[in-house]
């Protein structure tokens, strides 16, 4: 029998020795005191998991976004398995409901840790993510009820610095910071990745957003289901830079018509929106909200799975770009092509303050 949201969130906060501490709030000062280092990842299991990630998020360790716990198993287990024979010409995947419980979605981690620490822990989650070059959490989904939340209050101690040119630099916090805001999202299920197009866009480098080609990932996940995070891409002043000003990626991850809250919220707020679609298939829901913002003022740029056309310009400021047998790389440089073509044209600005608005949850 399938578990209902409420009891897969409370199954994953036990195996994760977190569930009382969704209402007893974990804090910093558990945090802030000296831990064993650990010269290797491999001896974690899902009870130590809290901690590690903790730890290492705090010591400004990158991987901690990255670690998985070990399964547990018996001896008797450990042999079977060893001296188990597998058919060579056999390629079904093996029915994961019979098979060990599947380890767990390293962002679901993040966020079960997220729910379950005050807010001054919460705030300093954010502000190491942020010093790692990870993107944030936005809009979070409450994992026990219909309620989004936007923590604002993490954002506070958060800066960025960006040149325009050589000689002018901006510092400013970021929650005061007016960039236009460029909101990706994605209708029904594709076989791309969208956050691994946004990380080019941002940082061909670096994995600003997790993505399913990252270690760790998992094809399900529960927590993250539905949270849109930000991040920003700030310009050094020199003729390479892929933007001349600062920009705000947001990235809403799951279909974009099951998070329909997260979805209008930032489709309004957008200076651009950018959807990532597996086809263009007419009276389909998906059509529908295509249709939808072709008929609104924004600049639109569709992303179409199964086509494998150019960028074209649609109508004005709304433009369609096929993904099928082309280079990511390739895509991308015609993505940013049409962002500094829209963003050099009179266009809206996002202020991470205006979501603190009485309108917004």
């Amino acid at each position: 029998m399938e578990l209902s949201r409420t009891q897969k969130t409370e199954e994953l906060l036990s195996r994760l020795h977190l569930l009382e501490k969704y209402e007893n709030k974990l804090t910093s000062a558990e945090f802030l005191q000296i831990h064993q280092t650990r010269e290797h990842d491999k001896d974690i299991f899902e009870a130590d998991l809290c901690s590690v990630y903790l730890h290492k998020l705090l010591m400004l360790d990158y991987r901690a976004r990255y670690i998985q716990a070990q399964q547990k198993c018996t001896n008797e287990e450990s042999t079977v398995e060893q001296n188990k024979s597998v058919d060579f010409y056999d390629t079904e995947e093996e029915d994961e409901s019979k098979s060990e419980q599947t380890h767990i979605h390293p962002l679901d981690l993040q966020m079960a840790v997220f729910h379950c620490s005050d807010s001054f822990l919460q705030q300093k989650m954010v502000t190491k993510l942020s010093q790692c070059q990870y993107a944030l959490p936005l809009l979070v989904p409450d994992p026990f009820s219909e309620d989004i939340l936007c923590p604002l209050w993490t954002f506070r101690q958060i800066q960025k610095t960006w040149k325009k040119t050589e000689d002018n630099i901006v510092v400013q916090p970021v929650c005061k910071a007016e960039t236009p805001m460029v909101f990706c999202f994605r209708l029904s299920s594709l076989s791309v990745s969208k956050s691994q197009y946004i990380n080019t866009l941002i940082n061909d480098r670096h994995t600003t957003f997790f993505h399913r080609n990252c270690r760790g990932s998992t094809k399900s996940r529960l927590l993250f289901e539905g949270v849109a995070e930000i991040a920003w891409y700030c310009p050094s002043g020199k003729p390479s830079d892929s933007f001349k000003d600062c920009v705000a990626f947001c990235n809403l991850h799951g279909d974009g018509l099951t998070h329909d809250k997260q979805l209008n919220l930032l489709m309004e707020m957008s200076s651009i929106n950018v959807v990532f679609v597996p086809k263009i298939d007419r009276n389909s829901e998906d059509d529908k909200m295509i249709n939808s913002l072709l008929e609104s003022p924004k600049p639109l740029i569709v992303l179409i799975e199964n086509s494998g056309i150019k960028a074209a310009q649609i109508k004005n400021v709304k433009y369609k770009v096929g993904l099928k047998d082309r280079n990511q790389s390739d895509v991308c440089e015609e993505l940013k092509r049409i962002i500094r073509d829209m963003l050099s044209a009179p266009h809206k600005s996002f202020q991470l303050e205006s979501m603190a608005d009485p309108g917004f949850k």
